[in-house]
């Protein structure tokens, strides 16, 4: 039953008004019946007060308890004509107001809140409307409209985490959360960061409805919103929310700290509007955001752990790129793929030149700052959709997907030059460079789409251009 952990006075909004129902009580009925007994006796006794001060007998005549008798009843008959048209105002607000104690307690879902808000100023017009209940009126507004935002922020509550449950995949629970945000809060941007699987920073998950953002956020930015005591704060930040046809500045930023625990910040959320929230639709919002803490923190922190122990499995600790079970299986998908679509693909097998001379020199924890380094530099050197697999030590395999052979030999040699020209600082502070060799086979080069041919080839081109002298790229 959603109303149980509603505040005790939620279920107390009508009972002064309906008591006089509950109890028969018709205080209106009594109150004409005293009225016209007081006009009664006030016109039968004036005259017989006159005639005792004065002594005029002409003050009872019986002329003037005749009109005296015909001025009650007309009075009678006026205020039953009163009585009816109150009593006829009355059952109408009655009826409303049961009405809106009957739709309260049969809301079950949000479209039942959002039936529930369109009632309640229809049936609440006839108090509102009455100069006497008018603020009566308004008061009871304003506790329904409270009552109906709790329940919504509950149901709303018990949707988003139900449907956030069916996945731990990072993106998709992202969208799963902006999408409800934007449809039920009619927020036009929202776009969620989430901390990076070491750890060092929080990286775009989701845009929707900004314009360009930067994939990263800055630490200093970081740093602020963890000083921060709210889990809700309010920004100007130079975003832009986009229409289609053009970009705004956002006129308001809320940024939400997705903090399942203290001092365990694993997320951000920023809501952007190009328009002013009404102070109902903000309150509502934060009402929401508190409720919802730190339940859908917990739900993206699993999605992240998760997501963390698939990325130890599936990738090399030390370096970061695919280890060799993976990257073998995701390789070799590939070409499957690009051989029913008759799509290229090709194969750059590198190896770091005297790598072992270089471990026994300096050690091996040098040796591991260079095997990192090397991929960074060849992961900015290549496309996001290009994968690269350690093979085994010092021994790299790279998969350009979908492009002409001359344009891999291009690709491998900027990879070979970037490294060669990059210095490498070891944990003494000194400096030093390294070179590697590449081989390269493409698929439809070569007339085959098997890995194993493929790998072979791009492997003696690999010994090739070691026996030449090292620091070069062999494509045939």
């Amino acid at each position: 039953m959603i109303f149980c952990n509603l505040q005790p006075q939620v279920y107390k909004i009508l009972p002064l008004i309906l008591a006089m129902e509950k109890k028969k009580v018709n205080i209106f009925g009594r109150y004409i019946f005293y009225t016209n007994l007081s006009i009664f006796s006030l016109i039968f006794l004036v005259p017989i007060g006159a005639y005792i001060i004065t002594g005029e007998k002409s003050y009872i005549s019986p002329t003037h308890f005749v009109l005296a008798g015909a001025v009650g009843l007309a009075q009678v008959l006026v205020n039953r004509i009163f009585r009816k048209h109150f009593q006829d105002y009355w059952e109408l607000v009655k009826n409303s107001l049961l009405q809106l104690s009957q739709s309260l307690k049969k809301v079950r879902t949000l479209r039942d809140v959002r039936n529930f808000k369109r009632e309640k100023n229809e049936l609440l017009k006839p108090l509102l409307e009455e100069e006497s209940f008018s603020t009566l009126g308004e008061s009871l507004k304003e506790l329904l409209e409270d009552v109906s935002n709790i329940i919504e922020v509950k149901l709303f509550k018990d949707e988003i985490i139900r449907r956030m449950t069916t996945t731990l995949d990072t993106k998709k629970l992202s969208a799963i959360f902006a999408n409800n945000i934007i449809r039920h809060f009619n927020i036009p941007a929202v776009a969620v960061y989430l901390k990076g699987f070491r750890g060092e920073s929080f990286e775009l998950k989701l845009n929707k409805g900004f314009g360009e953002l930067n994939p990263v956020l800055t630490e200093g930015f970081i740093e602020k919103l963890e000083a921060l005591d709210t889990i809700l704060a309010e920004e100007d930040l130079d975003y832009k929310v986009d229409l289609g046809v053009c970009q705004v500045k956002a006129k308001k930023l809320f940024i939400h700290k997705l903090l399942p625990r203290r001092n365990k910040l694993v997320g951000i959320v920023v809501f952007g509007t190009y328009k002013d929230f009404s102070p109902q639709e903000e309150k509502l919002l934060r009402d929401f955001l508190v409720e919802l803490e730190p339940t859908v923190s917990l739900i993206f922190e699993n999605a992240l752990e998760h997501e963390k122990s698939v990325t130890l499995a599936s990738f090399d600790p030390l370096t970061g790129a695919y280890n060799r079970r993976e990257g073998l299986k995701l390789v070799k998908q590939i070409l499957r793929k690009n051989s029913l679509e008759n799509k290229n693909v090709c194969l750059l097998v590198l190896d770091i030149d005297f790598f072992k001379k270089f471990n026994d020199t300096y050690g091996h924890d040098a040796g591991d700052i260079v095997l990192r380094e090397v991929v960074k530099i060849i992961r900015n050197s290549i496309r996001n959709n290009d994968i690269i697999v350690r093979w085994g030590g010092e021994e790299f395999l790279i998969l350009l997907d979908n492009v002409p052979a001359e344009k891999a030999g291009e690709v491998a040699e900027r990879i070979r030059k970037n490294i060669a020209e990059s210095f490498i600082e070891l944990p003494d502070g000194k400096k030093i460079k390294v070179t590697i060799s590449i081989g390269v086979a493409c698929a439809q080069s070569e007339g085959t789409y098997s890995f194993d041919e493929l790998f072979s080839i791009a492997d003696k081109r690999l010994y090739k251009a070691k026996k030449e002298g090292r620091n070069r790229v062999v494509t045939a």
